[in-house]
């Protein structure tokens, strides 16, 4: 049924042709209602609640599936943001707050039992010239308390395919789902866990109660001759491999190029407790300690980067 244009709707289209006319060419600009809205994009960098940070890491999810699974990629740079550019302002630590930077105990040793130390690494790796155990339990104090947790790592250092040295990651609690979830996606050994961080102990313990593994500052110091802590002054956690689940004969190392600021530390020996029937339990030292130390840091400018290694 045709409606009659009556002098009413002839001026209704009349005036909306100017209106027409210019979204049409706001098209050829690339400046129309769509791409001048706000969208909100994968990009989500300042989470203000649990759910924005959920929907962001799965993002980030998919984005790094893409990546595992497309064999001519072999290196993703700053989760696929590229190189950042030089920064040339310094940071000026006097302006920080006084509780800024991530913080946590670390101890690293020789392993007491080399030969437990060989079943524990998988066959992507080969046993290093000096084999070394690395325990961590770290808080990431994130300037945004959304994306704050606590975390801890059980790390054997390796011979990756590629021959070179890495910290191959065997156990990782966690006190976060989220992170969980992340971590087991890409091959981290992730389990939930309650966990205390302070600057003088640090603690993993099961839902049940149980220990798993805590650490302790005592009050004695060490000096260099004695110490085998990892370099670069993080414990090895800018530098850690896994095992992809989805294709074990690839190994992924999560390595940085940025340095790390230390802002406060204590060089001192560490206490180790260790809950029992662990199967990386027979690695600590008898003595039940090894140089260590609390410290407290920042990341500066550089890269952060995920490689494939098979």
């Amino acid at each position: 049924m045709l409606t009659k244009l009556t002098p009413a709707i002839l001026l209704a289209i009349a005036m909306a042709l100017p209106n027409a006319l210019t979204l049409a060419q706001s098209h050829d600009t690339g400046n129309d209602i769509v791409t001048s809205f706000p969208w909100i994009t994968d990009g989500l960098g300042n989470h203000q609640s649990k759910v924005e940070q959920a929907y962001s890491a799965g993002m980030l999810i998919q984005r790094l599936h893409d990546f595992f699974e497309d064999d001519s990629k072999t290196t993703l740079i700053n989760r696929g943001a590229g190189p950042r550019q030089p920064s040339e302002r310094a940071i000026d630590l006097k302006s920080l707050p006084a509780d800024t930077g991530q913080f946590g105990l670390f101890v690293a040793f020789e392993p007491a039992d080399v030969a437990l130390y060989k079943t524990l690494l998988p066959g992507n790796f080969t046993m290093p010239e000096n084999p070394e155990v690395s325990l961590v339990i770290v808080d990431y104090n994130q300037s945004n308390p959304v994306v704050r947790y606590k975390e801890g790592m059980v790390m054997l250092k390796a011979v990756a395919s590629d021959g070179h040295d890495t910290w191959y990651v065997h156990n990782m609690p966690v006190e976060d789902w989220l992170m969980l979830a992340i971590g087991h996606d890409w091959g981290f050994r992730k389990e939930l866990f309650d966990m205390t961080v302070t600057k003088t102990h640090a603690s993993a313990h099961r839902r049940n109660g149980d220990l798993f593994f805590a650490l302790e500052l005592t009050d004695r110091h060490w000096n260099d001759n004695t110490a085998v802590v990892p370099a670069r002054g993080a414990g090895g956690i800018n530098n850690m491999a896994v095992v992809y689940p989805r294709n074990v004969d690839m190994a992924l190392v999560f390595g940085s190029t940025r340095s790390v600021r230390v802002l406060e530390k204590e060089d001192r020996f560490v206490g180790i407790s260790v809950g029992k029937g662990l199967d990386w339990a027979g690695l600590v030292p008898k003595s039940g300690e090894a140089p260590g130390y609390f410290q407290r840091f920042i990341y500066e400018a550089g890269d952060a980067y995920i490689k494939k290694v098979w």
